[in-house]
């Protein structure tokens, strides 16, 4: 009931993550009728090219071996070179035939899955030979596929092949009145033009298969969306770990721009060492002084460190700097409540400087 529950639940399509991490373990999609169809393909193309070509080497390499038939040692140390050069007789004949049909063969599979290495599927599973858990997929939709398909194709083929032949009878009863030597051409013919047939049957049959096969896989991964959620966080975190991330990024993005406002500032209000408030104040633009950065801990005496080196003064206030920095953001003007301190501050910190600049325009 809980499996039954959980497929009626899948009714998402796979995410690109699953499909990709299905493809790791081996599992694709990929119809064998189409890979079927590519090969004959193949075959009836070479028959077309070179298939008197073939017919007549193999004739006379058959007739080489016929003439030296009697001739032939049967012993031990002869036979075995003998027919080694058989082979290599034969395979100089069909060596391309086979080469080709064998790269289509590849060619058709990476075609529908692409290049799949995985050692998975040759892993021992000891699972598949418990009878209990297995019983099930003796009777399945794609047992009843396969057997229907078969039966499908039986009756196709058959039908195509009998059509075929009863069509060619009287050509092949004049063939009686003919040399021998042009039946293999003719036969050769005969049976290009019957594989043809079979060709184009084969094609709707790959069709039929190909979207089933890509159904089935395609249902087989389906998801819910529970577990569409859990790929989500297994891949990129928990959603509050993620927002606490996000949250402390911004917060050393602040403390980064913040020290780099310090040399700018008019005043640096401390705790003395634990909390650190930087004030700006521009009189006939500014209503009010504002925060320019604030600090606590390493980050406030880092603001001290700058502050003492860019010489802007440094007043220690311990309840103004709380003040400040518990109710004022960075780049907001402070208060009406901190007006009169910070006034204060402010007015001594412009009286200091006003003597300098008054000697720097006299010079």
């Amino acid at each position: 009931m809980a499996d039954g529950q959980q497929e009626q639940d899948r009714t998402e399509p796979a995410t690109p993550f699953k499909l990709e991490e299905a493809k790791r373990q081996g599992q694709v999609s990929k119809s064998i009728e189409v890979n079927s169809l590519l090969v004959l393909g193949m075959g009836l193309i070479l028959v077309y090219a070179m298939g008197s070509q073939l017919v007549a080497r193999d004739l006379a390499f058959s007739r080489k071996l016929l003439a030296s038939a009697g001739s032939v040692p049967l012993e031990s140390g002869v036979i075995a070179p003998f027919f080694s050069g058989v082979l290599t007789e034969l395979s100089s004949i069909f060596w391309f035939v086979g080469a080709c049909v064998m790269s289509v063969a590849v060619f058709a599979n990476l075609v529908q899955t692409g290049p799949v290495l995985s050692s998975k599927p040759l892993k021992p599973d000891f699972k598949r030979l418990d009878p209990s858990k297995n019983l099930k997929k003796f009777v399945n939709v794609r047992i009843l596929y396969e057997i229907g398909k078969t039966l499908f194709k039986m009756v196709l083929f058959t039908g195509i092949a009998y059509l075929a032949i009863k069509a060619l009878l009287p050509y092949l009863q004049t063939m009686m009145d003919k040399d021998p030597v042009v039946y293999p051409v003719a036969l050769l013919s005969t049976a290009s033009g019957l594989a043809a047939k079979l060709l184009l049957a084969l094609v709707f049959v790959a069709l039929i298969d190909l979207f089933y096969t890509r159904f089935e896989y395609a249902k087989k991964l389906r998801m819910s969306h529970r577990e569409i959620k859990e790929e989500r966080k297994r891949r990129e975190g928990d959603p509050h770990v993620r927002a606490k991330m996000r949250e402390l990024q911004r917060e050393a993005a602040q403390r980064a721009g913040s020290i780099r406002k310090v040399p700018d500032a008019d005043v640096l209000i401390t705790n003395p060492t634990h909390l650190a408030v930087a004030l700006r104040y521009e009189r006939g633009e500014m209503a009010a002084p504002i925060v320019t950065a604030k600090g606590a801990g390493d980050h406030a005496a880092k603001m001290r460190e700058i502050a003492r080196q860019s010489r802007v003064p440094i007043v220690e206030e311990k309840t103004l700097a709380r003040g400040l920095f518990r109710s004022v953001s960075v780049d907001q003007a402070i208060s009406e409540e901190h007006y009169a301190s910070v006034a204060r501050i402010l007015a001594r910190v412009f009286a200091a400087r006003a003597p300098s600049r008054s000697a720097s325009v006299e010079a």
